[in-house]
């Protein structure tokens, strides 16, 4: 059933990353794209939350209150860190992630992978860290090189290891509940801590909103998808099998970044699609 789930969110992602780069083209700012994120999903599943059987837990909110105020610092880093930082030195730090679960999760929720699982994340990390760099144009160890001169590089790596984290406290709050009540409450409260930072930072734009009404929508309505399959695939596996393989989204947004924008850069990215597909099968067979 995971690998059902699991073959179908690199897809989601892949059409999510194409439709947050739509709007950006359009013009709307990375605070209002985040905030719009994950509009379609706290409407639709409030909308449906009469057929939600809620199990409000003291141990579902201490998870809740972790990953969702965590989420919320993330993604202001994150929004931080694009606009400090060089793209193609920032971008490749979100590797990391699957990497450092290895060390979070056996802490918080005592997984560890198996040895050919655990070889198939390094090869998934490895591959999606070539497809985020110019090899042609860049070295290899460029964006390690601006942790130690970029501050907006040395915020993406935290990102990746608050990820870590939150991915690993998701799975205790469905454990604790269910998909569709966790992804209810953590989208709310996501949305209720963005919201108030375009508040405070007056960056609501409602002519920006409108302009990239269409890529906005489908952006949030792929982030309900997504985070449902996301939230139902931990409850069958490792997450960091699950983190590793969402990776792979990037190897089809090179694909669709070439067939939908005309992105150029496709050949010299191979290399890092095949390292990432051969991590795949180690992870499914292990």
């Amino acid at each position: 059933m995971w690998i059902l789930l699991i073959t179908i969110i690199p897809f989601v992602d892949a059409f999510g990353n194409l439709f947050n780069k739509r709007s950006s083209l359009v013009g709307v700012k990375p605070v209002l794209i985040s905030w719009a994120n994950n509009v379609v999903v706290v409407v639709l599943v409030i909308l449906l939350s009469g057929f939600i059987h809620f199990k409000l837990t003291a141990s579902y909110f201490m998870a809740l209150s972790v990953t969702g105020t965590i989420n919320i610092l993330a993604t202001i880093l994150y929004m931080n860190a694009v606009s400090k930082g060089d793209i193609s030195e920032v971008i490749p730090m979100l590797s990391f992630t699957p990497l450092f679960m290895l060390i979070t999760s056996p802490v918080i929720v005592g997984e560890f992978p198996k040895p050919g699982g655990i070889a198939g994340i390094l090869l998934v990390v490895t591959g999606s860290y070539l497809l985020n760099i110019n090899l042609r144009k860049r070295n290899f160890i460029d964006p390690v090189k601006a942790l130690f001169r970029n501050a907006g590089t040395r915020m993406m790596l935290f990102v990746s290891f608050l990820y870590s984290i939150t991915s690993n406290f998701d799975k205790l709050a469905v454990n604790s509940s269910s998909p569709l009540q966790h992804l209810l409450f953590l989208n709310l409260y996501v949305f209720l801590g963005v919201t108030l930072v375009v508040i405070m930072r007056k960056s609501f734009d409602l002519e920006q909103i409108i302009k990239g009404r269409k890529s906005l929508f489908m952006l949030s309505l792929l982030n309900l998808l997504g985070s449902l399959l996301f939230l139902l695939a931990i409850t069958y596996t490792y997450v960091a099998y699950v983190i590793a393989l969402k990776r792979t989204s990037g190897m089809l947004s090179v694909l669709m970044g070439h067939f939908f924008l005309a992105e150029a850069n496709v050949r010299e990215r191979l290399l890092g699609a095949f390292i990432m597909f051969m991590g795949v099968l180690l992870i499914l067979l292990g």
